[in-house]
């Protein structure tokens, strides 16, 4: 008998501790694509579609609810029309915040729906316009502040995620990012596609 029990305890433990590891409380995020300009007008028609990327680590509070911290770099390309002989002029962003990510309970659907939003702080700074037009570039020079700014940005969005395998899954999402610059807010969509781990 006292073996049975000891037997039985032994197994106990073993199923508690596969349950423990297929459960995994984190996840990493790793992504990226296109950040789109929206408003106001002086920063869609300044700045072309620029590119991001971001990572980040969550950790799972209940079955459907994941807070989310993430790093992210967006850069916007300036718009110079016709103009020739000038290069450069960069919108750089650093963004470094956390979201709240909530899935969708959608068992029998291949593609697990989400929701999402959050807040962080935003670096602004600006890369220096080069060229071989040199008044053109001195001009533009001149109008462009060489110091970084940090601001507060809150986003909300929404994707879906397919698992690829018992670790990994495939995940594609947009969102509305509202910077507060002064003024008017820098509002811009990033479409993200990316893979999350566990």
């Amino acid at each position: 008998m006292k073996r049975v029990i000891i037997l039985l305890s032994v197994l106990l433990v073993f199923a508690v501790a596969g349950n423990a590891q297929s459960v995994q409380p984190f996840s990493l995020y790793v992504g990226g694509a296109l950040s789109v300009p929206t408003s106001p007008d002086g920063f869609k028609e300044t700045y072309n579609t620029g590119y991001h990327g971001t990572v980040g680590a969550g950790y799972k509070f209940a079955p459907n609810f994941q807070l989310v911290g993430k790093a992210e770099y967006h850069q916007f390309t300036f718009d110079f029309a016709d103009e020739s002989g000038i290069d450069g002029g960069e919108n750089k962003l650093w963004m470094f915040g956390a979201d709240g990510r909530y899935s969708l309970n959608m068992p029998a659907f291949p593609v697990k729906p989400f929701i999402f939003g959050g807040a962080g702080m935003a670096n602004i700074s600006f890369g220096d316009f080069t060229g071989s037009n040199t008044s053109l570039v001195t001009a533009y020079n001149d109008l462009v502040t060489d110091e970084s700014e940090t601001k507060l940005y809150f986003n909300v969005g929404a994707g879906g995620e397919f698992k690829l395998g018992p670790a990994w899954s495939f995940f594609a999402q947009a969102r509305y990012v509202s910077v507060q610059t002064e003024g008017d807010a820098w509002v811009f969509v990033p479409f993200t596609l990316g893979l999350k781990f566990f």
